[in-house]
C-alpha cells in the first residue's frame, strides 16, 4: 500500500509541476505583457511587502496585485490557487515573492518579466534550498533539480555583502542577481513614528509591564511548517523567583506554530503571549531579546541592545538542518542552554549592557549594512519601477 501511496504521489506531482503549471503559465504568456506589479505570499499574510506595495502605488502607472497561496502540501485547493496565480503573474511586468515556491519554478519565465526574490528573513543563518540537500530537513539534490524553486530570479535582495555566497548557494543563483541592496521591510526601523505607535500599542495590550524591563522571548519552531513546535524549554516559574517583578517576558511564536502560550495563573504579570502586536513591533520595544536560531538576531541588531541565546538543542539543529557560520562564533551574545543560564545572561546583560552592544554593533555592520532605511527605494530602482 506504500509503494503505491509513493507512485501515486509521484505521478500526480509529475503531472502538476511539469505538466499543469507550465501549461497555466504558457497560455497566459501569449498576452502582452503589462505594467503590473504581482505580491506572492506562499503562506498568509505578511509585512514583508507592505513598503514595497506602498511605494508602487505611490509611483502610479502600476497594477498592484497581492496573492496568498496558502500553501497546504498536495493539496488540489492549492494546485489551483498556484495556476490562478499563474495566469496572474504570466502577463505581469514584476513579479515579487518572499519564500521559495516551486510552481514558480515549473517554467522559463518570459524574458520580458522581472522576478524579484526578496526572501522572508534578513542575513544567513540557519541554512536552506540547495544549502540542505541530504540533510533532514532538506531534499535530495536531484529532486530539487528535477523540481526546481529558484531558476527565474532576476534579482535577490540581501542584508550586506557578507551573506552573497551564501544565497547563492542557497538558490543556486549566479553572483550578478545576488546583490546586497537591503531588505525593504527593515527600512520601518528607521522611521521614528514607528517606535511611538509600537511603544503605543505595547502600553495598551499590557498596561501591567509598565515601568518593568521588557524581555523579548522569539524562539523559531521546531519540527516541519506542516507540524511545527515550540520549543516549550523556558521555566517562567524558576525565573519569576530568580529575577523579580522588574522583568516582563513576551513570548512570541514563529507564525507556523498555531498553539497558543499557556500561562499559569501565578504567572500572570510576569509572562504573556502577544497575539496583538507584530514582531516588528516587539523588537521596537524590548530591552532584551532572546532567541536560538531565529533570523530576528538581524533585525534586532538594528536596536542596538543586549541579544541572548537559548541554545539547548544546539547540536541536534546542526545535525538537523545546519548554519552557514560557526552557531559559536557567529552570536552576538551568550549562548546558553538551560533556564539557570538564561537567568544568569539576563542579569549580566542588566549590570553590563555596553559589552553586549559592542558585540551587537559589530554584528550589525557584518549583516546588516545595506539595511540603513533606503533599500525600498534602492530595489525599486533596480528593476526600473522608480
Amino acid at each position: 500500500m506504500g509503494r503505491l501511496r509513493q507512485m501515486f504521489h509521484s505521478a500526480l506531482k509529475f503531472t502538476v509541476y511539469k505538466l499543469l503549471f507550465p501549461t497555466a503559465y504558457h497560455l497566459g504568456a501569449v498576452r502582452k505583457v503589462r505594467q503590473k506589479a504581482v505580491f506572492v505570499e506562499l503562506h498568509g499574510p505578511s509585512n514583508n511587502f507592505g513598503l514595497l506595495q506602498d511605494a508602487v502605488i505611490q509611483k502610479g502607472g502600476y497594477a498592484v496585485q497581492e496573492i496568498c497561496l496558502d500553501y497546504q502540501k498536495d493539496s488540489f485547493s492549492f494546485y489551483w490557487r498556484c495556476v490562478q496565480m499563474l495566469w496572474e503573474v504570466s502577463n505581469a511586468s514584476h513579479i515579487f515573492l518572499n519564500d521559495s515556491c516551486r510552481a514558480l519554478g515549473a517554467f522559463r519565465m518570459r524574458k520580458s518579466s522581472t522576478m524579484v526574490q526578496t526572501w522572508h528573513a534578513c542575513g544567513a543563518f540557519k541554512k536552506w534550498g540547495f544549502s540542505v540537500t541530504g540533510k533532514e530537513y532538506g531534499e535530495g539534490y536531484r529532486e530539487m533539480e528535477r523540481y526546481p524553486y529558484h531558476r527565474n530570479y532576476s534579482l535577490v535582495t540581501v542584508s550586506s555583502q557578507e551573506v552573497c555566497w551564501a544565497y547563492q548557494e542557497a538558490f543556486g543563483a549566479p553572483s550578478s542577481v545576488v546583490r546586497p541592496l537591503g531588505v525593504s521591510r527593515t527600512d520601518i526601523y528607521f522611521r521614528r513614528s514607528f517606535y511611538r505607535d509600537a511603544k503605543k500599542a505595547y502600553e495598551k495590550e499590557f498596561p501591567d509591564a509598565y515601568g518593568k524591563k521588557c524581555i523579548l522571548y522569539a524562539p523559531t519552531f521546531r519540527g516541519t511548517g506542516g507540524h511545527a513546535d515550540s520549543p516549550g524549554m523556558v521555566d517562567y516559574s524558576y525565573l519569576q523567583k530568580g529575577l523579580g517583578e522588574g522583568y516582563f517576558f513576551i513570548e512570541k511564536r514563529h507564525p507556523f506554530v498555531k498553539e497558543a502560550l499557556s500561562v499559569p495563573k501565578h504567572l500572570e504579570g510576569f509572562v504573556s503571549e502577544s497575539r496583538g502586536l507584530t514582531v516588528e513591533e516587539l523588537l521596537c520595544v524590548a530591552d532584551i531579546c532572546v532567541t536560538d536560531y531565529s533570523s530576528v538576531v538581524f533585525e534586532y541588531a538594528l536596536m542596538g541592545k543586549p541579544m541572548l541565546f537559548f541554545a539547548y538543542d544546539l547540536e541536534e539543529y546542526y545535525d538537523n538542518r545546519g548554519f552557514y557560520y560557526d552557531y559559536k562564533e557567529f552570536a552576538p551574545g551568550p549562548i546558553v542552554q538551560d533556564t539557570k543560564g538564561l537567568q544568569a545572561a539576563i542579569k549580566e546583560a542588566g549590570r553590563n549592557p555596553q559589552k553586549f552592544q559592542e558585540r551587537v554593533a559589530a554584528f550589525r555592520l557584518t549583516f546588516m549594512s545595506a539595511c540603513d532605511g533606503h533599500a525600498t527605494e534602492r530595489i525599486l530602482q533596480k528593476v526600473q519601477i522608480l
